[in-house]
């Protein structure tokens, strides 16, 4: 372990906490949205770690993921659990102090294991009533406490698009890859689009509205952020090539159009929240060196879903202190 690695160690948990794929569907439906694919975080047994972090409900949600599925505090919500095909239903509280989007803690307690076994890799819960076993991959991301080593550098890649640019059906996309260093970078990338790099890729759609593609640009990126920072890294490299939405937030060029000025300003918060050990630069990169990130966006007009998917092994090894 590298001396100048400043580290923030967690309590000791009682089992494995990681993280799983769900598909979240909202209780009313609606042309909104109506679901939201993404990871939740996890925990088989009770953890005293995350119980001093957040007390003791078992089913939590972050607020920005409730006001966009249209869940109040208390509904009954469907995970459905994508490795499997199982669906559950939980009351969920809503509660913005979790580093998740979702948590689901003590899966025992509530109900939902009849038997819960331990690995090297992780936990595997088998799900009651069914007998199917899910496997929740080991880590130390995104719940309560947690161990935290800022080592690593990162790129993001943000896109958004408009069909009808302004008034279209439109979507978002955004791709985070291992980085080689401060001094480098995206042309420096070895196999920039290569699956071996990447941590997280993700991609939504408008919301059942017509948005042009500066308000999708700006959905790319914050969605893109969120996820960036909870890998703690040293340095984020974020890629785009929108000239204007990269001088609005990087060159403090004023915005003028009503539309983005909140957009704006949810990124400025985000990135002004970062830990004092992580950095944030930038690069604008050509159209053809952003095809990913674009091709993530147009899925988002496409499936009209908001879905994060993680390459687990890669984020682990990225993330993972051994204490």
């Amino acid at each position: 372990m590298r001396d100048e690695a400043p580290i923030s160690l967690s309590i000791k948990t009682m089992g494995v906490s990681g993280a799983v794929q769900v598909r979240v569907k909202s209780p009313r439906g609606g042309d909104f949205v109506s679901a939201w694919t993404m990871p939740i975080y996890a925990a088989p047994v009770r953890s005293y770690s995350i119980l001093t972090s957040v007390g003791d409900d078992l089913v939590l949600m972050q607020g920005r993921i409730a006001e966009l599925l249209g869940i109040h505090d208390g509904d009954v919500v469907e995970f459905e659990l994508v490795d499997v095909g199982e669906t559950i239903r939980l009351p969920v509280k809503i509660n913005d102090i979790i580093k998740s989007d979702v948590l689901i803690h003590d899966w025992n307690a509530l109900g939902l294991t009849s038997r819960v076994r331990y690995g090297h890799k992780g936990a595997e819960i088998v799900l009651k009533p069914s007998g199917k076993t899910l496997l929740i991959p080991k880590q130390e991301m995104w719940a309560g406490l947690k161990a935290i080593q800022y080592k690593g550098n990162i790129i993001l890649h943000f896109k958004g698009a408009s069909r009808v640019n302004p008034i279209g059906p439109a979507g978002y996309g955004f791709r985070i890859t291992i980085g080689v260093n401060e001094n480098e970078l995206i042309r420096s990338l070895v196999e920039p689009y290569s699956q071996g790099t990447e941590l997280i890729r993700g991609y939504g759609h408008g919301g059942g509205m017509d948005r042009n593609t500066n308000e999708m640009e700006y959905c790319g990126l914050l969605e893109g952020l969120i996820w960036a920072l909870r890998l703690d890294p040293k340095l984020i490299m974020i890629c785009g090539d929108s000239t204007l939405i990269l001088q609005q937030v990087f060159e403090q060029v004023q915005v003028e159009d009503s539309e983005l000025i909140t957009l704006h300003a949810k990124v400025l918060t985000l990135m002004d929240r970062k830990s004092s050990e992580t950095s944030i630069t930038y690069t604008r990169v050509p159209q053809e060196e952003n095809r990913m990130a674009e091709l993530l966006a147009n899925m988002g007009i496409d499936s009209r879903e908001n879905v994060t998917l993680c390459n687990w092994a890669n984020v682990n090894n990225f993330m993972y202190v051994d204490v």
